[in-house]
């Protein structure tokens, strides 16, 4: 009966969307053209609202653990949307999403995601967050629509963008925010300029994108009162030498010292070594993509994959990550030489035993004969055994 009322639905789509086919052509290839369109109608990289969303999912998971329903929080540097809509849903009909997006390239895009993911606790502003209000700043475009106030003429010209204060915003508005994220392309350290008020008086958590040479932010939050924790390993961060070796983009998670009692990111962490997995545990189909060659039983709980992973490849279209069965639930996705450089350490939460499984694999017909998976440690971090999800994302 459903697969009746769907070809019915196709059909009178079929028969809207295609004017340019020719009336001849038979049903089923009209049906077919109608289906093609239906797919080409994506959400630039989001998901649709009832799927599962993999926009920076480390990031997601300290989203869910601290926005709670009736929360104000701020996305600032909202690209997509695809965070935004994750905290949408997590503050739920009572909270309130303020979603800042600079770029004039992107801003169309965030708008139709949030619109098209029923998102009507989300606020949308053009503007440029920055340490004052009332100027203009150049917006340089991007190569991949990182657009950035510290870029170059070299994708084209730049925007003039006017600029917001927060602390400005939240006196006006009288919105102040229990959360911010920021990811604004090294902006970051401007905009906390901008809200240096609020950080005293309401001590929110913020999460920002960080460079790891970078410790403008850092510093100037450490001395506000707040501990630093990398949302990819686990670790207080107190200066570069507490990063990884060789690992570049971070996400920080801060929390203010007087606010610790109140979520479960109460370093130290407690870790307990789970799997060890080999090159030999991995297995290389034809295709080139690869996968665990036997699913691995893990408990409830949240857990570090720190993968070992090498590819110099940059032509293709490679994602990787973890299935429970055959529904992924972390994933990656960009050309291979890019992750295997970026993302090497993988961040999951199970809310039951779950068996799991690592996978590798290309699309649009592309591959790379140089990945090579080879090994994988994986670490339970133990604080979080007890702790309850949210329960509707």
């Amino acid at each position: 009966m459903l697969q009746n009322l769907k070809d019915k639905i196709k059909f009178k789509l079929a028969k809207i969307l295609t004017p340019e086919v020719d009336k001849r052509l038979k049903i089923e290839e009209r049906l077919a053209v109608a289906d093609e369109k239906i797919a080409s109608v994506d959400l630039y990289g989001i998901a649709p609202w009832y799927q599962e969303n993999f926009w920076e999912p480390p990031v997601q998971i300290a989203l869910q653990n601290l926005c709670k329903p009736g929360d104000i929080v701020f996305d600032v540097g909202a690209n997509f949307g695809g965070l935004s809509t994750l905290m949408s849903r997590a503050v739920g009909p009572k909270g309130v999403v303020c979603s800042f997006e600079a770029s004039p390239r992107i801003i169309s895009k965030t708008q139709r995601n949030l619109v098209l993911s029923g998102c009507s606790n989300v606020q949308l502003f053009h503007t440029a967050v920055y340490h004052t209000s009332n100027q203009t700043v150049n917006i340089y475009p991007g190569d991949h629509l990182n657009d950035s106030i510290y870029g170059s003429s070299t994708y084209g010209d730049p925007y003039e963008i006017p600029t917001l204060a927060l602390d400005d915003f939240i006196e006006y508005t009288k919105l102040v925010p229990n959360l911010l994220k920021l990811d604004i392309e090294e902006a970051e350290f401007d905009a906390l300029q901008g809200m240096k008020k609020t950080l005293i008086i309401a001590k929110p958590h913020l999460i920002l994108e960080t460079q790891r040479e970078d410790t403008n932010c850092l510093n100037f939050l450490r001395d506000n009162g707040y501990i630093a924790i990398d949302l990819n390993a686990y670790r207080e961060i107190t200066s570069i030498e507490d990063y990884p070796p060789g690992e570049g983009v971070r996400n920080n998670l801060y929390i203010h010292r007087d606010r610790l009692s109140e979520t479960p990111y109460q370093p130290p962490f407690e870790f307990k070594d789970y799997a060890f997995l080999s090159e030999q545990d991995f297995r290389k189909n034809s295709d080139n993509s690869i996968v665990l060659d036997k699913p691995l039983t893990l408990e409830k709980g949240r857990y570090l994959i720190n993968i070992d992973f090498t590819a110099t490849g940059k032509n293709n279209d490679l994602r990787c990550g973890v299935k429970v069965k055959n529904k992924v639930i972390f994933r990656y996705s960009a050309y291979s030489s890019y992750l295997a450089s970026c993302y090497r350490d993988w961040v999951i939460d199970l809310p039951k035993k779950s068996e799991i499984t690592i996978y590798f694999e290309f699309k649009n017909n592309t591959r790379d004969e140089s990945l090579q998976v080879n090994g994988a440690k994986i670490i339970q971090v133990t604080n979080f055994n007890h702790f309850s999800p949210i329960l509707y994302i």
